[in-house]
């Protein structure tokens, strides 16, 4: 509750006022232990007395007419659940339950719903920056055929309009035909990879079990023969962290694709647990550096810029809310098969809070008044605690934060801080890379 943290890294030691979002360097804990030592340190750096109890307001930032502005012009993007059927059975799928019911008859989105979506994308998005039609699943070359006509209705429907589009794929389907396609409209595709042989077939197989790499490896060699500048520029991973991160990982990773990379940590679902192969705890202690691996590197850096952000700006609030949280409604929106605006892809879509609209009468004021009134009351433990600036909790995260969630949060944050503080301020070239690094 005194929103203050030592912070020891390799070479220093430094005092972090999180109120203030200040810093200082102390040769020792000492100097703030002793009454005289501490006083000095006072005087010497203009530091608040850090040793006095204080919090955080934790606050929504947008009024509800700002919002209202901003679902009428500025939304950015929508993203289509094409189908919940998919070639594939990923054992921690949070699909697996749908799958594994047999009373539970799988959606696919009739042509109308994307339709209404695509129509209430283009008319609230006149002033956004970006504009912006994800296709997503199961598995959404199921419905390559959906996709053609979402694409032609755009070109039909709006000419003077150009959004951009992506695809999150497992890469099974993407054949020769569909990849000519795909880079024909400039498709960016996000395929969901988990590194090498051994680490893709334990968890990515098809319903009979069957080992999707080899499916997958070929298709993604092919298209980058095919189209090598498209591939480039246009593609990248997704990778599940079932097991951690691992050297065999990283180098696979490294050595065959030296693109973007997204690292995803495992969302345990109760029947992953039942399946999980406890064997996984095995290698969980593997020591390696993974500054070593250019797209790890990268991925760190990428990390960094909150920290230069929230350095670099004279604008201190004692009012905060943690993790930032896109606009909901603005900057993504998942339409579900039959048409609901859920926050995005990643939040439980089972849970009604998430629920913010539909595609028929767009943004409703009320969910999202509901969904930030539970957001800032899950998060009024947040106004006591010294990460709270940097915590990368999102709308996913609100209804299981808990004492263990925000420990791990506090490490992280804490670990981060240190080697910004340490490898990242005092070389120029490094600050100049991350303060042009784009988050959009």
């Amino acid at each position: 509750m005194y929103l203050a943290k030592v912070i020891k890294s390799d070479n220093r030691m430094y005092v972090y006022d999180a109120l203030n979002n200040k810093l200082a360097t102390i040769n020792s804990k000492e100097d703030l232990l002793e009454n005289e030592s501490y006083e000095n340190f006072l005087r010497d750096n203009d530091f608040r007395d850090i040793k006095k109890p204080c919090e955080f307001e934790v606050k929504y930032p947008f009024t509800e007419e700002e919002l209202k502005g901003m679902f009428n012009r500025k939304v950015k993007s929508i993203t289509l659940a094409l189908t919940e059927q998919c070639n594939l059975r990923c054992k921690y799928c949070g699909y697996m339950p749908k799958y594994l019911d047999h009373d539970y008859h799988l959606k696919e989105m009739p042509k109308d719903v994307a339709f209404k979506a695509i129509d209430f994308l283009m008319k609230n998005s006149q002033e956004s920056d970006v504009c912006n039609i994800g296709f997503y699943g199961g598995e959404p070359l199921l419905r390559l055929n959906l996709i053609k006509e979402c694409i032609a209705y755009v070109k039909e429907r709006y000419p003077f309009r150009q959004p951009t589009y992506n695809i999150t794929t497992n890469a099974t389907l993407l054949d020769d035909k569909v990849a000519a396609f795909l880079v024909e409209n400039d498709i960016k595709i996000t395929i969901s990879l988990d590194g090498p042989e051994k680490e893709q077939n334990k968890y990515r197989v098809d319903g009979s079990g069957k080992a999707s790499y080899d499916k997958a490896y070929q298709n993604i060699q092919q298209l980058c023969r095919n189209y090598p500048k498209y591939f480039k520029e246009s593609v990248n991973y997704n990778v599940v962290l079932y097991n951690g991160a691992s050297k065999e990982l990283f180098e696979s990773l490294d050595n065959l694709w030296k693109l973007d990379v997204t690292l995803v940590d495992l969302f345990e679902t109760e029947y992953f647990r039942q399946v999980r192969d406890k064997n996984d705890e095995e290698d969980k202690t593997e020591q390696f550096d993974a500054k070593a691996y250019d797209f790890a590197y990268k991925n760190m850096l990428t990390n960094m810029k909150k920290y230069y952000n929230a350095f670099n700006t004279s604008e201190i609030s004692h009012t905060i809310l943690p993790g930032g949280f896109c606009i909901p409604g603005v900057r993504k929106n998942f339409v579900t098969t039959d048409g609901k605006i859920i926050v995005c892809e990643k939040v439980d879509e089972t849970q009604e809070l998430f629920e913010i609209g539909d595609v028929y009468t767009g943004i409703d004021m009320k969910r999202i008044e509901r969904l930030v009134n539970e957001t800032v009351k899950h998060l009024e433990k947040c106004k006591h605690c010294w990460a709270a600036r940097f915590c990368n909790i999102c709308f996913m995260d609100i209804l299981k934060v808990g004492n263990k969630y925000c420990e791990e949060s506090r490490k992280n944050v804490e670990t981060e801080l240190g080697y910004y503080l340490d490898q990242v301020c005092a070389d120029r070239d490094l600050v100049n890379y991350i303060s042009n690094i784009s988050l959009v």
